[in-house]
């Protein structure tokens, strides 16, 4: 069963960047969307709802500070970075998750469409831009798979029709066994 995540909000300090944290619009209108849970992540997030979240508050934080009622930036970066530490990938940013996110969505199959979606953009110079990655070896893959399909199945008959054309003009063999 597909269940879905809808954004519809964004946490920021406002437009100058000051003052106390808050629930804010989103960014921009192409923000707003819901965007599909894969079914293997459910029972992950039902855990994690289950053992940090105040279920009988309708507004509760998915992530929620211990002193405060919506977390900070800073406090989401310090823990973000204690995380990718003890994963071994210090190099990690928000962004990249993104990008590798929507790289990986497009490389399984996905249209830039789901893409753009997944990530809340209205614009395809911004997904293509800030948020697609080359993959060499997926690149190599695909240029070697249009060989295979295309041009060797067209070499290997022309060379075939070749070999017959060359066997049919040639003179049979005699020597001294062959009864022909």
């Amino acid at each position: 069963m597909s269940r879905t995540l809808r954004v519809r909000h964004s946490v920021n300090r406002g437009r100058t960047d000051r003052g106390r944290v808050r629930i804010a619009d989103t960014k921009t209108r192409s923000s707003i969307r819901s965007v599909p849970i894969p079914d293997g992540l459910i029972p992950v997030i039902g855990d994690h709802l289950r053992q940090h979240c105040d279920w009988t508050d309708p507004d509760a934080m998915v992530f929620p500070p211990r002193r405060v009622k919506i977390m900070s930036q800073t406090t989401l970066e310090g823990q973000f970075r204690k995380a990718r530490e003890k994963a071994g990938r210090p190099d990690l940013t928000f962004k990249s998750l993104r990008a590798s996110h929507a790289t990986l969505l497009m490389l399984r199959g996905g249209t830039l469409r789901e893409v753009m979606d997944e990530l809340g953009h209205s614009s395809e110079k911004v997904a293509i831009k800030h948020y697609q990655r080359i993959v060499d070896q997926h690149r190599s893959q695909v240029v070697n798979q249009l060989v295979d399909e295309f041009i060797h199945s067209q070499y290997e008959s022309t060379i075939d029709d070749k070999k017959l054309v060359n066997r049919m003009r040639r003179k049979p063999k005699c020597n001294n066994t062959d009864t022909r």
